[in-house]
């Protein structure tokens, strides 16, 4: 259903409609800016600019988006690409990292007084691991994307994704000390 309605959506953008435009843009909005906020370690207004920046680049290519795959695969791409060449400018100082993940959990403790220990937990703890390993958690467990999806969105291959997400569930178990991680 999702891919026929982007399908159509996209379809009536190329001609010129700005209402199907919004409709787009709403539909995925809170999921390229919940990914950006995670990837952000956090950081709410950086995620805000470069969802923005996410979605212009779509309004510019949608004219060459060709109907191969799923959108939502094309999206990620995007938001993918335009996250790491965000962090590929510039590069953080330790000090600024810490400086975030504790900006981070104090923003989600304020934002959220209901939210559940844990959940700050390991995302604290999925701030500290490497941009390929976190992407590819993000993508795994946040947007429950099958594998061979985040190694196209990703562009690597499917063995260095799987990779990537057990390397990855393996810093978390030991960061968090827990096993229940291994298991998913």
């Amino acid at each position: 259903m999702r891919t026929i309605e982007d399908y159509s959506l996209i379809r009536k953008i190329k001609s010129g409609d700005t209402d199907a435009w919004e409709k787009l843009v709403s539909k995925y909005y809170d999921q390229i800016f919940s990914f950006c906020v995670r990837r952000c370690f956090g950081n709410r207004v950086l995620a805000a600019d470069l969802t923005q920046d996410i979605f212009l680049k779509v309004i510019e290519n949608i004219a060459t988006y060709k109907f191969t795959g799923k959108f939502f695969n094309y999206l990620f791409t995007i938001t993918v690409n335009v996250c790491n060449n965000y962090y590929n400018k510039k590069k953080f100082t330790q000090s600024e990292l810490d400086e975030n993940v504790i900006h981070s959990s104090t923003e989600t403790i304020m934002a959220n007084l209901v939210m559940e220990e844990s959940a700050n937990q390991i995302q604290a703890a999925l701030n500290t691991l490497p941009d390929i390993q976190k992407e590819a958690l993000i993508l795994k467990y946040y947007y429950d994307l099958k594998v061979k999806d985040i190694a196209k969105i990703t562009g690597t291959s499917v063995p260095t994704t799987q990779s990537r997400i057990q390397q990855g569930l393996k810093k978390l178990s030991r960061l968090l000390d827990r096993e229940e991680f291994m298991d998913g």
